[in-house]
């Protein structure tokens, strides 16, 4: 009687840890896998239950590349590649668009009960890095940084726009610059703009967008300032976003040197069915300039 409640006991355990794997490979009916760029080195993990999934390998050394139209959001789905059963990893996927850190997460895993047919390495649990695409196309490569993992297998996933297959567009058509703003963590552009230039975009509703603005100080500027942009259509001003904020602690420009960004303030348009171009105007500002972004857009039923 003893073993056969042993025997339970150990199947029990075996079946959670299976329907973990399986339910680690969940992809939602809003996602849309993408393939990488070239011929990456594929492997296929089997969760049991007869599921499997194929992984496309990416080693220390060497990136992998791939391609996105936002504003989207991507995810990507990783799993450590161990050396034996009692191995763990800790790594970091790192997301680089050009010169510029797009995400980073810091990654721990260990061995889950599963197999991967096409390598010798055992497979790690499913670690998820998540992260925002803004407008327009961007073309992205992934790196592995680990001192004690040299090869993860990873799935991509976009999330798609819209329903019923009809996508949302949001495209930047106007502004001063594009602009990097750093953290520990990630990279993320915003749109610049001042009393000369604004922001103009174009894109389809029925949606709620979200607006995250950041105003920018200049080395003589203390304390909280307050600025307010003009949303406009057809030379009609729809909304005044106005607000106050005061000086981030932690975030910094890569590439806009003389000026520390303020703390974030989301403001939400609720943007009608059709197509509109929307112009950004800086209204009344402390700053000279203020840097926005556009979130990626919810779609309204």
């Amino acid at each position: 009687m003893r073993h056969i409640l042993i025997f339970i006991r150990i199947s029990i355990f075996v079946f959670i840890l299976c329907g973990i794997a399986v339910s680690q490979e969940q992809v939602l009916s809003t996602q849309k896998a993408i393939t990488p760029f070239g011929r990456p080195g594929e492997v296929v993990f089997d969760a049991g239950k007869g599921k499997t999934y194929k992984y496309f390998k990416l080693a220390k050394g060497q990136s992998m590349g791939f391609a996105v139209e936002g504003p989207t959001s991507v995810e990507i789905r990783s799993r450590a590649g161990l050396r034996g059963p009692k191995s763990t990893a800790n790594y970091q996927i790192q997301v680089w668009e050009g010169e510029f850190l797009a995400h980073a997460d810091v990654l721990k895993s260990k061995l889950v009960s599963a197999r991967l047919s096409g390598t010798n390495l055992l497979p790690a649990n499913a670690e998820i890095t998540r992260f925002d695409i803004p407008a327009g196309v961007h073309n992205y490569r992934l790196w592995l940084v680990s001192e004690n993992v040299d090869t993860v297998f990873v799935r991509i996933f976009v999330n798609k726009q819209g329903t019923n297959g009809d996508k949302i567009s949001l495209w930047p058509m106007e502004y001063k610059k594009l602009v990097h703003l750093y953290s520990k963590k990630n990279q993320t552009a915003y749109y610049l703009m001042d009393n000369s230039k604004g922001v103009k975009i174009k894109l389809t509703g029925p949606l709620n967008l979200t607006v995250t603005a950041r105003a920018n100080y200049s080395p003589d500027m203390e304390g909280r300032i307050g600025y307010s942009i003009s949303v406009m259509e057809d030379g009609k001003e729809l909304q005044v976003l106005k607000t106050t904020t005061s000086k981030s602690l932690s975030m910094a420009y890569q590439d806009f040197s003389g000026v520390v960004p303020s703390q974030p303030s989301d403001f939400v348009l609720k943007i009608p069915e059709g197509t509109h171009v929307l112009h950004f105007i800086l209204k009344e500002s402390e700053a000279e300039t203020i840097s926005i972004r556009f979130s990626l857009p919810e779609q309204v039923d």
